[in-house]
């Protein structure tokens, strides 16, 4: 700002020095001409006066009164000279005045040629370069004696008065100037002090960035439209501004959470999958770098699917968070626990310790989240399976230590639960097994390795009134894959529904052999699992076989455990209406061992209850087990319902069943598994397959 100030105070001195001396150029230059007007003036007059006076001598012939006249021409120090002629224009007297001595002395002698050209001069007035020449008559213009020729230097006494005339005027000259260029400053201060104001503003947005100032609107109209465009535009930006700043911060607020969300389990705080995945590759690395170990843990909710099916997800959440505290707490600092997803958590132990002391830790989480867990004023009963791997066993590869703490995992479920397990080569090759029984389900299929086994029901008096159809599968490479062990598999792969497709069609070739040789009236049960009832494919096959049956549907049972209907107790209610509709009975198997058995029943669309074998294998051993199976058929009997006891293997658990009530009575007392007969000659159900398929 302070260059602009000198800036404008030079342009401004500048341009009043250059008009001031414009103006004194003006000046001399009308000095000048009102000078040489006014010596023209008094020579005329001086002439006209010499001329008056010359004239009493003209005739005289004494040269001395003509020369004496013009000695009073000794007064004027800029007259070069003076020259009287007679009417024969001949120099009667003559004058030479000082100017005409410097005059020559600086141009050369006057010749005779300007003597010829002064006496043609007309009368009158001559101006000729810087000499003013007066022509004047001596005597009446009508009777002339003579005239008078008188020089002036003009151009000396010009330079003379000029000087004076500048000596006498520059100091007031410069009073003006620099009076004019102290109120033009002065003016242009007061002028500009708004805008000066105005770019100071300016400067100090620029240096802070606030842009929340205003500018007090000032001076002259076009300072004032300047200011108030400068406060409407430092008004728009500040509240672009702002509004930026507000969208910034949602922007970075934003931002976090994605990159919460990203990287946490939004539910329990824990770190996510994604996170736990970068957590252990960065383990991974610095443990293979330092030649140490790494421990992950892999652990699983027992039972968790129970609590959100009986108490909501709502419990099963905070169920979710309690146990995610109880995780933290059991752990060091140095250790991350995240949630994978559902009930599933994995544990890092870095700065690996030892076998022994990673034991004690899955030890200490199976005893904390063994105990029983207050949620709201539920006390819930929980478990944990755990699956531990270290890394040096799979040379530090990330994908493969998951697996095998997966695979741990998995067997510390099927060995019971409640319990850790350290992962061994051993059960990597149970793993592959497991993978390869899955993927041959398709194939068993297509090849006709399954087959069914029909496992006889009796009444009261030993009569046969029934038969269980139950699967079986043989493999030329794996050999005779168990029931208990392939279904588990087909459940957890999303496959059970093809087996239970195949086994229904399979149930509906063979039920009228069955009801040939063993009377209409004999039930036919098969088995449907919690995935049969949510599949709308499976629960449409099912029930366009029972159509094809027509009147014989009534032979057809279906048997479903208590768990599997309460997972999808509304649809699997509206399918059992279904089937009863078209003359099918339902039964509830495994009736007992489940957690809502009582609070459901009278719900269930059902027609047999078939009492667990757990319960009878205790007949004779336990008088509580007997107990319970009592109060199952006194309850049964009061609800109409008939009763089926499973896994009946000895006459006295067949005697306390039959003298108890119990309708139905099936297991190895009465008869095994066996393959239906092919040759309709023959009686019964026998062994139809080689010796390398029996049971």
């Amino acid at each position: 700002m302070k260059s602009l100030r000198t800036e404008i105070a030079a342009i401004t001195l500048i341009s009043i020095t250059v008009i001031s001396a414009l103006v004194m150029w003006v000046s001399l230059r009308v000095y000048e001409g009102l000078y040489e007007e006014f010596v023209s003036q008094e020579l005329q007059a001086l002439s006209e006066n010499l001329a008056n006076d010359l004239l009493p001598h003209m005739t005289a012939d004494d040269e001395f009164p003509l020369i004496s006249v013009l000695l009073r021409l000794d007064e004027y120090d800029n007259v070069e000279f003076a020259r009287v002629y007679n009417t024969q224009s001949e120099i009667v007297s003559a004058y030479i005045g000082s100017a005409l001595v410097k005059h020559r002395q600086h141009s050369g002698n006057e010749t005779s040629t300007e003597d010829v050209r002064l006496h043609e001069l007309d009368y009158g007035l001559h101006i000729e370069d810087s000499h003013i020449r007066v022509v004047k008559i001596i005597g009446d213009p009508a009777l002339p004696q003579g005239k008078l020729v008188i020089s002036y230097l003009i151009e000396q006494s010009l330079a003379d008065s000029q000087r004076k005339f500048i000596v006498a005027i520059v100091p007031f000259v410069i009073f003006i100037l620099l009076t004019a260029v102290f109120l033009v400053l002065e003016l242009q201060r007061r002028s500009l002090q708004p805008l000066f104001k105005l770019i100071e503003k300016m400067r100090r947005v620029e240096e802070t960035k606030d842009y929340a100032i205003e500018v007090s609107i000032e001076g002259k109209s076009e300072i004032k439209a300047l200011t108030h465009g400068f406060n409407s535009m430092m008004s728009d930006i500040n509240k672009q501004t702002e509004l930026n700043r507000q969208k910034n911060k949602l922007l970075t607020r934003q931002q976090e959470q994605m990159e919460n969300l990203a990287n946490f389990d939004p539910l329990t705080g824990l770190p996510n999958r994604q996170f736990l995945m970068k957590c252990l590759n960065i383990e991974l690395a610095r443990a293979k770098r330092e030649e140490k170990d790494v421990a992950l843990l892999f652990l699983d909710l027992d039972g968790f699917k129970m609590v959100n099916d009986s108490f909501g997800h709502d419990v099963g959440d905070k169920l979710l968070c309690k146990i995610a505290d109880v995780i933290s707490d059991s752990l060091r600092l140095d250790d991350v626990v995240g949630r994978l997803g559902g009930d599933e958590f994995v544990i890092i132990l870095g700065e690996c310790i030892s076998v022994e002391q990673v034991e004690e830790v899955a030890a200490r989480l199976v005893e904390a989240i063994g105990s029983d867990q207050q949620v709201d004023q539920w006390k819930l009963e929980t478990g944990a399976s755990i699956g531990i791997a270290l890394a040096k066993d799979c040379d530090f590869s990330l994908t493969t230590l998951m697996s095998n703490a997966d695979i741990a995992m998995y067997h510390s479920k099927r060995n019971g639960r409640g319990q850790f397990t350290l992962f061994t080569r051993m059960m990597q090759d149970d793993n592959h097994r497991m993978i390869r029984i899955s993927t041959s389900i398709h194939t068993a299929i297509e090849n006709n390795e399954f087959f069914l086994v029909y496992q006889p029901k009796v009444d009261q008096s030993s009569k046969v009134v029934g038969f269980e159809a139950l699967i079986r599968w043989y493999n030329p490479h794996l050999g005779m894959v168990s029931p208990a062990e392939f279904i588990p598999i087909a459940e957890q792969s999303n496959k059970i529904s093809v087996i239970t497709l195949w086994v229904m069609a399979q149930v509906c070739k063979d039920v009228k052999h069955i009801l040939r040789q063993y009377g209409e009236t004999t039930t036919i049960s098969l088995n449907l699992s919690a995935n049969d009832l949510k599949d709308e494919t499976v629960t449409a096959f099912v029930l366009e076989k029972i159509r094809e049956l027509g009147g014989l549907a009534g032979a057809i049972e279906f048997e479903i455990t208590e768990s599997a209907y309460l997972k999808s107790f509304q649809a699997g209610n509206a399918f059992f209406d279904d089937l009863r509709a078209l003359g099918c009975k339902i039964a509830l198997d495994d009736f007992g061992t489940g957690y809502s058995s009582l609070s459901y029943l009278t719900e269930f669309s059902i027609d047999t209850l078939k009492i667990d074998r757990q319960f009878v294998s205790q007949i004779g051993v336990s008088q509580r087990s007997e107990l319970i199976t009592v109060t199952i058929l006194e309850m049964a009997r009061h609800l109409k319902l008939k009763v089926c006891a499973e896994g009946v293997e000895t006459p006295d658990q067949a005697t306390f069943l039959i003298d108890h009530g119990c309708h139905l009575l099936q297991g190895y007392y009465y008869g095994r598994p066996e393959p239906i007969c092919e040759n309709d000659e023959e009686d019964g159900l026998i062994p139809a397959l080689e010796s390398q398929h029996s049971l």
